[in-house]
């Protein structure tokens, strides 16, 4: 596959990221108030520190490719994640179940984070930046401890 396709995927999936972190970043304030288990609150407040740092790493890929993100391509993935959103406020009373529906909401999020993350990882290679490469590998590692904490969590909520 050619440079310039690689670069292709690799903006589409840095899109696709942007468009994810920047819904969560928005959502995530509007459910910490909701969930009553003391370790998701938790998880979800160092959530959102992450998903700061990751967004400002996105920015600097793109300031660095020097490119700005789009969210034309991004319509159906806020659909998704809209859909599991509303889904919290429809258990809004029980607290039990409200909490493995933010679980579930976080993980959906965490998995489109993980699976982009891990082709923006070896599409970076093709790049041959390492600023990018750099940015994309914090960002990588901090989505794969999230993961580990969302599947402790998925666990423990679902008891």
């Amino acid at each position: 596959m050619g440079s310039e396709k690689i670069r292709l995927l690799f903006i589409d999936h840095l899109n696709r990221l942007y468009c994810a972190k920047s819904h969560l970043a928005e959502r995530l304030p509007e459910i910490f108030d909701e969930a009553a288990f003391a370790d998701l609150k938790q998880a979800i407040k160092e959530t959102i520190l992450h998903t700061e740092k990751q967004l400002s790493r996105i920015d600097q890929i793109f300031a660095v490719m020097n490119i700005q993100y789009s969210f034309e391509k991004c319509q159906p993935l806020i659909t998704f994640l809209e859909n599991a959103f509303e889904a919290l406020q429809l258990h809004a009373t029980e607290h039990e179940f409200r909490d493995l529906m933010i679980v579930t909401y976080l993980y959906h999020l965490d998995s489109v984070e993980l699976a982009s993350s891990k082709i923006l990882k070896v599409a970076a290679n093709s790049l041959h930046d390492q600023q990018i490469k750099l940015l994309i590998n914090e960002n990588y590692s901090e989505a794969k401890a999230e993961n580990a904490l969302l599947l402790l969590l998925l666990k423990k909520t679902a008891r």
